[in-house]
C-alpha cells in the first residue's frame, strides 16, 4: 500500500525512505497499545534505545510515529494515522535512525520557512463562522491589535451598527468597507478624521480606510470604541511538530498547508536535506520541483482566481472622471 503524505509522521517517513534512512529493530516488542493515549506497553525497557524525537513503527513499509516520552515500561507516541491500531500483538518495534530524523525535522522547518507567505484558500479566515468568527474590536482611538495569525489583510468590513453586540444585524446602514492605504496616508486621514460627518441610517456602503501603525490597525473614520469589525485575511499556519498545549494532541501533525500542498512540503524538505549534506545536484533538482509547484499556486493567485474581486489600485466606488483620464 502506498504511503500517502497525510500527516507530519507520514511526511518524515516518506522523506526517510527517499534518502535511504533504513529502519532497524530495537530488540523490544510492543505487547499492548492504548490508541486513545498513544501509550505502547513494551516487553522491556526502551530507555537506552529511544529518546523523545525518535520515530518508531511496527512495519518497514508503513508510516512511523513520533516518540514524545519513554519510560521503563512504556513508549508514548503521537499517532493520528492509527499506525498502531488493530495490530496482532506482540510486534517488533522498528526505529528510524536518530541522526536522520534530527536532520529531516530541521529540514521540514526550512521548507516551512520558504512557504511562510504562501496564499492558499485553506489559509483564509472566516468572518462568518458561527463558532469562531474572525473579527477585530476597536478601542476609543480607532485602534485594533493585529491578529497574531495574520499573514496579509484582504478585506475588513462593518455590518453592525451596535458597538456592544456582534449579533445585532446592521439593517439600517451604513455598512463600511475598509481599504488599506499607505502608512503616511493613514496618519494624514486620521488627523482630519474628526472633520468627517458621520451619517446614520443611510442605506449605502461607505468606503473607509485602514493601515498599520505599530502593532495595531488604525481605522478612519474612527468607528468608535468597542466596535466589532469583521476581518477577512490570509492566515499563517502552525509549524509541524510544534507544541499545541493539548495533552491528547501535544504536537502539530497536520495543518492546512500540508493538507492542500503536500508536494511543497515534500520537495522543500528534500531540497533542504540535500543542501545540508552538500549534494548540489540533488538539491538543485528538488528546488526546481519546489519552485515549479509553488509557481503554479502563485500563477493562479495572481490571475485573481482565488483572491476574487477587483485588484486595481483605483476603486469602482470613485466617479468615472476621477478613475480614468486621457490627458
Amino acid at each position: 500500500m502506498a504511503l500517502f503524505i497525510q500527516s507530519a509522521n507520514a511526511l518524515v517517513s516518506r522523506v526517510a525512505q527517499w534518502v535511504g534512512a533504513i529502519p532497524s529493530s530495537i530488540g523490544i516488542n510492543a505487547t499492548a497499545v492504548d490508541t486513545a493515549t498513544g501509550i505502547i506497553t513494551t516487553s522491556a525497557s526502551a530507555l537506552t534505545s529511544l529518546i523523545p524525537g525518535d520515530f518508531i513503527g511496527p512495519s518497514a513499509i508503513g508510516p512511523y510515529t513520533a516518540v514524545i516520552a519513554v519510560s521503563s515500561t512504556t513508549i508514548t507516541v503521537v499517532d493520528p494515522d492509527n499506525v498502531w491500531a488493530d495490530l496482532s500483538l506482540p510486534v517488533t518495534i522498528l526505529k528510524l535512525p536518530t541522526q536522520s530524523c534530527i536532520e529531516i525535522l530541521g529540514c521540514v522547518q526550512m521548507a516551512e520557512l520558504k512557504m511562510r507567505t504562501i496564499e492558499l484558500p485553506a489559509l483564509r479566515s472566516d468572518p462568518y463562522s458561527l463558532t469562531s468568527p474572525s473579527f477585530l474590536t476597536v478601542n476609543a482611538q480607532g485602534l485594533a491589535p493585529i491578529p497574531a495569525d495574520m499573514n496579509m489583510p484582504i478585506l475588513f468590513f462593518q455590518e453592525t451598527y451596535s458597538t456592544t453586540s456582534e449579533t445585532t444585524t446592521g439593517n439600517v446602514g451604513p455598512w463600511i468597507i475598509y481599504d488599506r492605504v499607505g502608512d503616511r496616508e493613514i496618519i494624514r486621514r486620521r488627523m482630519i478624521d474628526q472633520l468627517y460627518v458621520k451619517p446614520f441610517g443611510v442605506p449605502r456602503v461607505i468606503r473607509a480606510s485602514f493601515s498599520e501603525v505599530g502593532p495595531n490597525y488604525v481605522f478612519t473614520p474612527n468607528p468608535g470604541e468597542n466596535t466589532v469589525i469583521k476581518a477577512y485575511y490570509q492566515k499563517t499556519f502552525p509549524f509541524l511538530f510544534s507544541p499545541t498545549g493539548d495533552t491528547l494532541n501535544p504536537l502539530v501533525l497536520n495543518n492546512s498547508l500540508l493538507a492542500s500542498f503536500p508536494e511543497g512540503y515534500f520537495y522543500g524538505t528534500l531540497w533542504a536535506y540535500y543542501d545540508k549534506n552538500k549534494n548540489v545536484d540533488e538539491a538543485q533538482k528538488w528546488i526546481a520541483r519546489f519552485d515549479d509547484s509553488y509557481g503554479l499556486i502563485e500563477d493562479q493567485n495572481f490571475k485573481n482566481k482565488w483572491r476574487g474581486g477587483d485588484q486595481h489600485l483605483t476603486s469602482e466606488f470613485q466617479p468615472r472622471n476621477y478613475r480614468y483620464s486621457f490627458k
